[in-house]
This record gives structure tokens, C-alpha cells and sequence, in this order.
């Protein structure tokens, strides 16, 4: 279960009888964590993707 998924079951428990007063916020926390998490893992491919091409570089350069 990622942190969005998560936050959907708090915002679901938000919406029952007894409510948790802090589950409204956590599920917003939750949202924000997971969109974060999503910007790193993006950024951390783009950055593997780089590396993949110095080293592709790299190797060309060393075969002359």
C-alpha cells in the first residue's frame, strides 16, 4: 500500500460516524509525501538514465 492508498482509507474513515479529527490531515500529509516520493523516483530514473549514457561514453571513448 503506497501513501495515496492510504490516505483514500483515511478520507474514507473521515466520512463515518465517529471520525478521527486528525485523519482529514494525514490523508493530505499522505498525499503530499506521495507526490514527493513520485518527483525523487522520476528524478533518480532521469539520473540513472544519465549515468547509463557517461558510462555509455566512457566505454566508446576507451575502445578507440
Amino acid at each position: 500500500m503506497n501513501a495515496k492508498e492510504l490516505a483514500d482509507e483515511l478520507d474514507y474513515c473521515y466520512g463515518k460516524e465517529y471520525p478521527c479529527p486528525v485523519s482529514k490531515e494525514a490523508a493530505t500529509m499522505l498525499r503530499q509525501q506521495q507526490a514527493e516520493i513520485e518527483a525523487l523516483k522520476d528524478k533518480l530514473y532521469l539520473t540513472k538514465q544519465s549515468l547509463d549514457i557517461v558510462d555509455s561514453w566512457i566505454g566508446k571513448a576507451q575502445e578507440k
